[in-house]
């Protein structure tokens, strides 16, 4: 039996893990997780790991956008963009039914993998892990390595001229718990991506006034009353914040919904990929090592349904590991990677970051994907159909689209229950 390990038990480890195990008279799985429990990023307040969520934070996607496509969400669930409770009762739910926790290793960190040997191009690994328990360290050998750690670990914290000297708060997105601690606070928010936008929702109702600042146009909506759209920060200087244009503002907190970095510390030198402005480099379809073609990324892509695509790729990698499909060559993998890059970064001029944004590209992705493993998953016509629905009315209006409700008809229709009124018109 092949021996392969998987690492981290979040939404994208436990997807992993269910491809996988569908082939478990072949393969001898285990999974190393650090906190005592599964979820990832949907636990708020793990005492083991810091997490990027908040108690009333809502799925950006739809629970029929949201939901593994082999284990949809109740249908009998009213509301469509659900609570992060509710999802990581969705996790556990999905975990319990394909029976995934006998392969997790809870309270264990991995703190190396390395390649073992190499012959004839087939690499053999070792995973060095601690019990956080014991405190016993063990290697473990094997055949073939699924990263599955997400990439909202390590926070990105943008160096700012005269940021020691700055006399307010400065605190990254990912520590936001409540708007009460916002109250009547003069609030500069940095950054305008999916984080950004939901503490700006939370907080605008209770802040005294929030300075906007980023370079997202599609959120570029009508601004709120007390808020308003500034340039880039130049510097700090004491109580004094220095915009590019000039204009000076004091304001109690700078948050920073600046994002996160890929964090393979755990990797040994000899296969660490090398990242790039946050773009990993040399990987085939989003997920595989090219120079080290047992080594496999679940989940690096942004934006887009995580879950459906964390299912499609751990079918692919599972496909490439069962030998169900042929490998493919060194060469042709790395050709599909320098045209991909070239089709959706360099031709559209965007930043080598751009690379793992998936939001208009994850459909014809997740169809390349599918074909390639032989694994179709129910609802890719319906989901695209109500993605595109969700992103036109979130670009409208961020504050008011998750009040939405949405019905499934089939596997092609959907319709509206509700929308708010601000979207008559779309």
């Amino acid at each position: 039996m092949k021996e392969v390990v998987v690492i981290g038990a979040g939404p994208a480890g436990l997807a992993t893990i269910k491809s996988l195990s569908e082939y478990k008279d072949e393969l001898n799985i285990t999974a190393y997780e650090i906190s005592d429990r599964i979820g990832g990023v949907w636990v708020n307040r793990d005492p083991y790991k810091h997490t990027a969520t908040f108690d009333s934070l809502r799925a950006n996607n739809t629970k029929e956008m949201l939901g593994h496509p082999d284990f949809p969400l109740p249908s009998d669930i009213q509301e469509s963009f659900i609570p992060r409770s509710m999802v990581l009762d969705y996790l556990e739910n999905f975990a319990s039914h394909f029976q995934l926790k006998q392969f997790i290793k809870f309270r264990h960190t991995v703190l190396n993998v390395d390649i073992l040997s190499s012959v004839n191009g087939v690499e053999k690994w070792n995973v060095m892990v601690r019990n956080e328990e014991t405190g016993a360290v063990t290697n473990k050998k094997c055949d073939a390595v699924l990263v599955a750690t997400g990439h909202e670990s390590k926070v990105h914290i943008p160096e700012i001229e005269g940021m020691q000297t700055y006399t307010g708060e400065i605190i990254h997105s990912s520590y936001f718990q409540t708007p009460l601690y916002y109250v009547g606070k003069t609030v500069v928010i940095v950054g305008g991506g999916l984080s950004g936008i939901d503490i700006l929702t939370e907080i605008h109702t209770v802040a005294k006034k929030i300075y906007l600042s980023h370079h997202n146009e599609l959120f570029k909506f009508a601004v709120l009353e007390n808020a308003e759209y500034v340039p880039d920060m130049a510097r700090l200087d004491g109580d004094d914040i220095i915009f590019t244009d000039g204009r000076v503002v004091q304001a109690d907190i700078i948050l920073l919904a600046t994002g996160y970095r890929y964090d393979f510390s755990f990797l040994s030198e000899n296969c660490r990929p090398v990242v790039k402005d946050d773009h990993v480099t040399n990987i085939y379809r989003m997920m595989v090592d090219i120079e080290h073609p047992s080594l496999y990324y679940i989940g690096l892509n942004k934006n887009g349904m995580p879950f459906r695509e964390f299912s499609i790729q751990a079918d692919l990698a599972t496909a490439f590991i069962t030998e169900r499909i042929p490998a493919v060559s060194k060469e042709e993998m790395q050709k599909e990677y320098e045209e991909r890059y070239k089709k959706y970064v360099t031709d559209p001029g965007l930043r080598p970051k751009d690379f793992h944004i998936v939001t208009m590209t994850q459909f014809e992705y997740a169809d390349t994907i599918m074909e390639q493993s032989g694994r179709q998953k129910p609802g890719r016509v319906v989901t695209e159909k109500i993605f595109e629905r969700v992103l036109k009315i979130a670009v409208k209006n961020f504050l008011k689209y998750k009040s939405s409700i949405y019905r499934l008809i089939d596997e092609e229709n959907f319709e509206i229950i509700y929308e708010d009124e601000v979207f008559s018109d779309l």
